[in-house]
């Protein structure tokens, strides 16, 4: 239920607050890289400033900043307008599932996942590849034909 809960608010704020998402889906992809990059390290780093932390919390929380919170940061930043009509709707849709996808095990961390999470997160990750394609083309698209 979390995740299903998760999805749909994420639709809901890509939706109707109706910002540019193509500066925060590549926001998503490079916070992705930058962690899969430093993470770790970024992460024991912070074991000297947290040293009661247990280094997963730690390696999470880089892990939802990087990925989730940046974006986000960068979304709310973007300017009004982006993509219309249908497109709209596919578009939220489909950075709501993108970045689903990308903090379900993050979420899966602090929150117990239920069975109806679990199934979410397999019928998702089976179109995996297809999303962040998607979700690539679609931001590329958005930044260069948005409207001011």
């Amino acid at each position: 239920m979390v995740i299903a809960i998760t999805l749909i608010i994420l639709f809901l704020l890509f939706f109707v607050v109706r910002k540019n998402v193509g500066p925060s889906i590549l926001g998503m992809i490079a916070g992705l890289s930058v962690y899969e990059m430093f993470g770790k390290d970024l992460a024991s780093l912070l074991t000297h400033v947290f040293s009661e932390a247990p280094i997963e919390l730690l390696e999470t929380s880089v892990y939802l900043v990087l990925v989730l919170l940046m974006p986000l940061v960068l979304y709310f930043q973007a300017s009004r307008g982006g993509l219309f009509g249908l497109l709209r709707i596919l578009e939220a849709g489909l950075v709501a599932a993108l970045l689903t996808i990308l903090v379900a095990n993050a979420i899966g961390y602090f929150l117990p996942l239920d069975d109806l999470s679990a199934d979410i997160i397999a019928g998702i990750n089976s179109f995996r590849g297809p999303i962040l394609m998607a979700g690539i083309t679609f931001a590329y698209f958005d930044i260069m034909f948005y409207r001011t």
